[in-house]
């Protein structure tokens, strides 16, 4: 089995080039007014002077009222043109430029916005603003734009675009909050750079031309947010998108990177929706943090929120909450591109490089979560440092579906991921350890080659995936690449164009469900191909597990549905994998596996074998449906244990073009030795070539079952541990109540090379089934050697059963009807008549010995002596279980004469004249006697 994983080498260690935006036209052009001040500061507005700032053409604006270290302006309208400036004066001592826009219109920002010092921007018009494709920041502290009607201060003052307040009633607080008013405007940004830019530090990222100074804050807070093709930067600092209802209230405070926004007085919230290759980077030395509330977040044609982290502090966390969705649809960002691997829309924090610093957490929360078309979220270490925690809570439904083609991956899946990868400069492996997933959910659904994983490629380990799914977790369809597959993995890896062997172990993986379906190819795996050991798969579903058929064009190898842990064999080269196989627990009421589906757990390598516990009421392997521990290699096989009320196998399926059968087994085709098989439950069936196998060419193969009640084969099946190498035959013990074989059903302990195994059967009644030497078109127990002297040991432990004669043969003579017939039983004589016991053979002399093949006749009694009385008749006991026969008289056989009824109510024959007695019809007991002649 082979788990596909998302690897990325390209824009992320810094060897991406930068591409040229063309320009985006404003939906709406208009004739642009430029910066006009209103009057409301009085003597104190603003004034507006024009200049040549920094080369370009620009308005200066000067004046404002200042309290304490706040700087106030108002405008009627406030414009950026393109190609030209505005930039704020900063005087000393002011640390905030608030500006508010007073009028009617949207404020469109076509070229630089700035101030010339240090202060913090806040820009507040509610009819909206828009940032087109040529607009750029240029500031040194942070910026804050939004539509809100009023900028709230601790003390209670207001500084609103709506009531304007008079100069004296302005405040000298720090400001704590956004006071929306009804149906605010939206905010659109449209800007993106024109050359390539670079940090110096990062060769290879761009710095968005719409962005702030490093370790400083950017937000946009408006109505709905749009960032159409552009970009917004804030290295090291902070990036803020909320999008607010009516009357919201977003509060403010001072962080060291600026401002950090909170809405927990929010009650309705509007849309994001980020499209054309937008951009939204935190990165630098400390990756900073990213925060987005929204009632719905769309990301689509190469949108990516994400930051790239170098340095040795902690990174900044993303954290995403929205009322109603999240949605990421594939499409591929031209300004990550230079390189054969294409960026596609994506949610994502890296951490890079030598330094030991880690990426902060990445936290989303909304109702609905749907990745498609190549889009994915992951959180990642490329370095020494750790990479943080992934978690989705989406209270509705999570939802993955596709892949995109690519010609250097073949296809790439939508998904969930984190990972430890090597970076292409370093020298040493990378010792960062991956981040855990978490997705907490009512219904998880996977479909057509989506994927969650968890992976190492270095030195470090890889996360741990948790899912909890209330309702169901489901998992449909797989990658078209059969190689690859669709589900939920964690793997240790093997890094082909780097040479390098993962040695770091993987993560556990653990689902919590009430209903798991997995079907048409989709998988469930945790693995290792290199040196590190695999992580435990641990399933909780309450009601069910069904895993049902493959993917497209499947084979023995490639494309089951299923359960998986495994260790891989050498692929184009490379040595087989030496990490142990994990660990694999089912915990269901119902577990189903048909169709080709499997659960295993594989050694292809040379580590120890993994175990597969299954506790279930119910188990359902059919139409060629496997669970196996299994050794394909040098290593070891695990054992498989089955704790099950009711067990039933049954059918076949062609995979390629090999045959599957369904079954329990534990085999070893390798040089490493099977594992063990054992099964507690109450009824086992094996039905059309069902198995029960711990076959192996190196030995060691072991079955024990115990079926309470009753263990049966039907139709070819099999109980099996067969050694076809040097080694014995493997040992099977069953105890039950009653063991049923049919159909040219075998229980074997054979050995083509060697001893025989031991066959040990505890069982209350045996049927069908018989100890033979050499197996028989029939159903047999055997326990052949490579030679006659080399046979194995059967011991049959049954009261009903000798050992050294075989098993009971049921008799098949048929009795002749005729003595059947009665011949007047009522007679004094009985000359010729009989009882017969019909039936297959006859009562035994003795309860302990076996039937007889004759059948049993019983005469019936004579009348020993006519004078007697009519109470004096003997009785025969009809139980007896020999031939009885009465003694004879001489008495001569009289016809009767007619009938009368005795004092105790019998009714008598008589011999004599007698006339008929009128009698009640009420006779308490009639009978059958005989009265003597009357004298």
């Amino acid at each position: 089995m082979q788990t596909f994983v998302r690897k990325r080498f390209g824009w992320w260690l810094g060897q991406l080039g930068y591409l040229t935006f063309s320009g985006i036209a404003l939906s709406t052009q208009l004739s642009v007014a430029q910066v006009i001040p209103d009057t409301t500061l009085g003597n104190e507005s603003s004034v507006v002077k024009p200049s040549v700032i920094k080369d370009i053409p620009s308005d200066q604006i000067n004046g404002g009222a200042i309290r304490g270290n706040n700087l106030f302006h108002s405008f009627r309208e406030f414009n950026v043109g393109a190609g030209r400036g505005v930039y704020f004066t900063n005087p000393d001592g002011v640390a905030r430029i608030l500006t508010r826009v007073t009028g009617n219109n949207i404020s469109q920002i076509l070229g630089t916005l700035g101030v010339l010092g240090n202060a913090d921007l806040f820009l507040v018009n509610p009819n909206g603003i828009i940032f087109g494709p040529g607009a750029k920041l240029d500031l040194n502290g942070s910026f804050i734009g939004s539509t809100a009607s009023k900028i709230r201060f601790a003390d209670g003052l207001e500084f609103s675009t709506t009531n304007p307040e008079a100069p004296p009633l302005l405040s000298v607080n720090v400001p704590v909050g956004l006071q929306f008013g009804t149906n605010p405007g939206q905010i659109v940004n449209q800007s993106a750079d024109e050359v390539p830019n670079f940090y110096s530090d990062l060769p290879g990222f761009p710095i968005p031309r719409l962005g702030v100074a490093s370790g400083r804050t950017f937000a946009l807070i408006g109505g709905d947010v749009l960032l159409e093709g552009g970009t917004m930067g804030a290295s090291e600092g902070r990036i803020e998108l909320g999008s607010v209802g009516d009357n919201g209230f977003v509060g403010l405070s001072p962080i060291t990177q600026g401002w950090a926004l909170n809405y927990d007085r929010v009650q309705n919230f509007g849309d994001i929706n980020l499209s054309q290759s937008a951009i939204v980077d935190t990165s630098g030395e400390r990756g900073g943090d990213i925060q987005i509330r929204a009632r719905n977040l769309t990301l689509k044609e190469g949108a990516v929120i994400y930051y790239a982290h170098q340095g040795s502090q902690i990174g900044g966390n993303i954290d995403i909450f929205t009322t109603e969705s999240v949605e990421l649809i594939g499409g591929v960002n031209p300004f990550f591109g230079n390189t054969d691997i294409p960026t596609y829309t994506e949610i994502s924090a890296f951490a890079l490089g030598t330094e030991t610093g880690a990426t902060g957490n990445l936290t989303l929360q909304t109702r609905r979560l749907t990745i498609r078309d190549g889009a994915f979220i992951t959180n990642a270490s490329s370095g020494d440092g750790n990479a943080g925690k992934l978690t989705v809570l989406a209270s509705e439904l999570v939802e993955l579906i596709g892949v995109v083609p690519d010609e250097s991956l073949s296809f790439l899946a939508s998904g969930i991921f984190t990972q430890v990868v090597q970076g292409e400069n370093g020298s040493d492996i990378p010792i960062g350890n991956g981040g855990d997933i978490t997705i907490e959910t009512k219904r998880l659904l996977i479909q057509d080659g989506g994927l969650i994983s968890s992976s190492t490629f270095t030195a470090g380990r890889a996360g741990n995936v948790t899912i909890k799914a209330t309702d169901s977790v489901e998992l449909i369809g797989s990658n078209p690449d059969p190689i690859y597959s669709g589900g939920i993995f964690t793997t240790v890896e093997f890094d082909p164009f780097l040479n390098i062997r993962a040695v770091g172990n993987g993560g556990n993986l653990r689902i919590q469900t009430r209903r798991l379906l997995v079907q048409g190819g989709g998988q469930i795996a945790s693995s290792t191909r290199a040196d590190g050991n695999a992580g435990d798969v641990v399933i909780d579903a309450s009601e069910s597990v069904e895993l049902i058929g493959t993917a497209p064009n499947p084979d023995a190898v490639f494309g089951s549905s299923g359960l998986f842990v495994s260790a891989e064999g050498g692929i184009d080269g490379e040595s087989s994998a030496t990490g142990n196989v994990g660990n694999l627990t089912v915990n269901t009421r119902r577990l189903l596996v048909e169709d080709g589906a499997r659960i295993s757990a594989d050694n292809f390598g040379t580590g120890i074998g993994g175990d597969v516990t299954i506790n279930a009421r119910e188990l359902s392997l059919q139409s060629g449906g496997t669970v196996r521990a299994g050794s394909f290699g040098e290593g070891s096989g695990g054992m498989l244990s089955v704790n099950a009320e009711n067990v039933r196998i049954s059918g076949s399926r062609i995979l390629g073009e090999q045959l599957i059968n369904s079954s329990l087994f534990v085999s070893g085709t390798g040089s490493g030795a099977a594992g063990s098989l054992e099964v507690n439950a109450a009824t086992v069936e094996l039905n059309n070539t069902g198995r029960l196998a711990a076959d192996s060419t190196a030995g060691s193969g072991n079955i024990r079952v115990q079926a309470r009640n009753l263990l049966v084969l039907r139709d070819r099946s099999q109980i099996s541990t067969n050694s076809t190498g040097q080694e014995p035959g493997g040992n099977i013990s069953l105890t039950t109540n009653n063991l049923v074989g049919i159909g040219n059903s075998d229980i074997t302990a054979n050995a083509t090379n060697s001893q025989g195994g031991r066959v040990t059967i505890n069982a209350t009644g045996i049927f069908g089934l018989e100890f033979r030497l050499q197996q028989t078109p029939n159903s047999d127990i055997t326990a052949t050697g490579g030679s006659p002297e080399l046979s194995g040991v059967v011991e049959i432990n049954s009261p009903e059963v000798d050992v050294n004669s075989g098993l009971v043969s049921l008799p098949t003579n048929v009795i002749d009807v005729a003595g059947l017939v009665s011949q007047n039983a009522c007679t004094p004589q009985l000359e010729g008549s009989s009882f017969v016991v019909t039936g297959r053979g006859g009562l035994p002399p003795n309860p302990v010995n076996s039937a007889t093949n004759d059948a049993v006749m019983v005469e019936w009694a004579r009348v020993a002596d006519v004078s007697q009385n009519v109470g004096s008749q003997r009785r025969i006991n009809s139980r007896s279980n020999y031939h009885a026969k009465m003694p004879r008289t001489n008495e001569q056989i009289v016809e009767a004469q007619g009938w009368r009824v005795g004092a105790d109510g019998k009714v008598v024959l008589i011999s004599g004249g007698g006339t008929a007695s009128p009698h009640s019809l009420d006779l308490s007991h009639p009978g059958c006697g005989v009265l003597p002649v009357q004298k």
